[in-house]
């Protein structure tokens, strides 16, 4: 897996890829989820089921917390943008050009910007 360097401020950004493909998982409706928020499971689809912005996870959960935006949902690795593994508090920026946003073992994602 790549990483994308991190702006001075520690946010992850880098310019995205087209590419298409069907979702494997799509977001669903969590009581305990803020409304622009993004649950701590799944892939979701940009501007479908989260909007671009800055998000804001407290971490891990109990088996650690891996984020990813991507370029298309195809899951082959040539489709991450930038991802990364947090032991804390993490901030992903999303962007309008990305395709999706994964999430695995995080607390709840909300938005911050």
């Amino acid at each position: 897996m790549t990483t994308a360097p991190a702006s001075p401020t520690g946010v992850a950004e880098a310019a995205a890829t087209t590419g298409s493909a069907s979702p494997k998982t799509s977001a669903a409706e969590d009581d305990d989820v803020p409304k622009d928020g993004i649950p701590g499971d799944g892939t979701f689809l940009v501007a479908k089921d989260v909007e671009p912005g800055t998000y804001r996870s407290e971490g891990k959960g109990s088996f650690g917390c891996h984020w990813a935006r991507l370029s298309d949902t195809t899951g082959e690795s040539d489709a991450i943008i930038a991802n990364g593994n947090a032991e804390g508090p993490a901030i992903v920026k999303i962007k309008d050009g990305d395709k999706a946003f994964q999430t695995t073992g995080c607390t709840p994602w909300v938005k911050i910007d």
